[in-house]
């Protein structure tokens, strides 16, 4: 895109060039004078909205990510894996900064702790999420009568019954 803009900018300048060495040539006349004070405010005008398209087409200089767990390799290799599940799964690119917060909390989910980083990685995109989360593998024990104990019935007082009514054969309870 910036190379794009760069030879975009390049063009009009050349237009502009041209154009001077064409006014130039032209007799002069008070006429020309006023024409010419209004090309020049229209080509300032010009001028100012490439200065302010600049600030959105140049890119935003990366920064470099280090981290503790990039010093092990298995997880390294982990952690390519994931951005790249992440483009490919959700079409996500992570740039540098996001990169560098992603590592800093999953630092904090595993304790500085490579392999239990890399098994926060595995879970979440076991789960086809995008993103990655410390995981509690307690589980409460069930309870052995709770698989064979009857359903909870809970009876309404009386006056809460209505009477079911049979149309052949009037009113039962």
């Amino acid at each position: 895109m910036k190379q794009a803009w760069d030879a975009t900018e390049k063009h009009i300048m050349e237009f502009k060039e041209e154009l001077e060495k064409l006014i130039e040539n032209l007799p002069k006349s008070a006429k020309f004078h006023q024409q010419t004070a209004t090309l020049n405010k229209l080509w300032k005008k010009v001028q100012l909205s490439l200065n302010e398209m600049d600030q959105y087409i140049t890119p935003v200089k990366s920064i470099e990510v280090k981290c503790k767990l990039l010093e092990d390799a298995s997880f390294t290799q982990s952690w390519k894996f994931w951005k790249d599940y992440l483009n490919e799964q959700h079409g996500i690119f992570m740039r540098s900064r996001a990169e560098l917060m992603s590592l800093k909390r999953l630092m904090e989910f595993s304790d500085n702790n490579p392999q239990n980083a890399i098994r926060y990685l595995e879970f979440a995109m076991g789960r086809m999420d995008k993103n990655f989360y410390k995981v509690n593998e307690t589980e409460q024990p069930k309870k052995p009568d709770a698989i064979n104990s009857k359903p909870f019935v809970l009876k309404l007082p009386e006056k809460y019954n209505t009477p079911k009514v049979d149309v052949l054969e009037g009113l039962t309870n």
